[in-house]
């Protein structure tokens, strides 16, 4: 029989559509995708049974057979959805065929940019009192490569904006979602940020890399602060 004119297996069009889509995609807009074409083609109508669960399964089925075969790219879990993305340790190669450049963030940006992730929502004034400096042109430069947005504002005087991460963040870092920093940890973080970016050499004129350590000891303070409260309103 054509290949076109055979009715494929379910773990068959699961990955086509995660090989087609051009961002993650979730299991429920996998499924949503199955009931639609189901409900306008009666011969693939069986498919729009498929559960949440047979399709986190059938891609997981992937995923372990993509690395079983080591193809050089899987299927991973990121932002929220699924997607087909090569393997790190192939990274080199793809950065030369590509002439890929990497992303740089200079040294003020990668501290703004991981006190932000771990105190989301924040306003621009207290990422200066952590900092100790002005940050208006680092958060500019964050939201202008579209890892942080505008959120909100708060309900202080003057209702100041509030920024937080963007589902772009999760991507470029390989989060699932912001419940993995909780796992990783300011410090550990931030020197992924360090090699996932590649820092730049320190050209700002506020000395920000003299007081790293100062800003991710402020922030680890902050998580745990933030931790207790959580707890203590539980509790209550």
């Amino acid at each position: 029989m054509h290949d076109a004119m055979r009715l494929p297996a379910l773990r068959e069009i699961i990955g086509a559509l995660i090989f087609g889509a051009n961002r993650p995609i979730t299991a429920r807009e996998l499924r949503q995708c199955l009931q639609e074409v189901a409900s306008e083609d009666s011969e693939v109508a069986v498919f729009a049974e498929a559960s949440i669960k047979d399709i986190e399964r059938e891609i997981r089925a992937l995923h372990d057979e993509l690395q079983l075969r080591e193809t050089g790219f899987g299927i991973y879990e990121v932002s929220g959805g699924w997607r087909l993305q090569s393997n790190v340790s192939c990274g080199r190669w793809l950065k030369n065929l590509l002439k890929v450049k990497p992303q740089r963030l200079s040294q003020p940006a990668l501290e703004t940019m991981a006190i932000i992730a771990y105190r989301q929502p924040i306003s621009k004034a207290e990422i200066e009192t952590i900092r100790g400096v002005g940050v208006s042109h680092v958060i500019k430069q964050l939201m202008e490569v579209q890892l942080v947005k505008i959120v909100g504002r708060s309900e202080l005087p003057g209702r100041p904006f509030l920024y937080g991460t963007t589902s772009r963040f999760l991507e470029h870092f390989g989060l699932k979602s912001l419940q993995d920093l909780e796992q990783i940890g300011p410090r550990v973080f931030t020197r992924k940020m360090q090699a996932d970016t590649g820092e730049t050499d320190q050209t700002e004129d506020d000395a920000s890399s003299d007081n790293q350590d100062d800003v991710v000891e402020e922030t680890d303070k902050s998580v745990v602060s933030d931790n207790e409260k959580g707890q203590v309103d539980e509790s209550a």
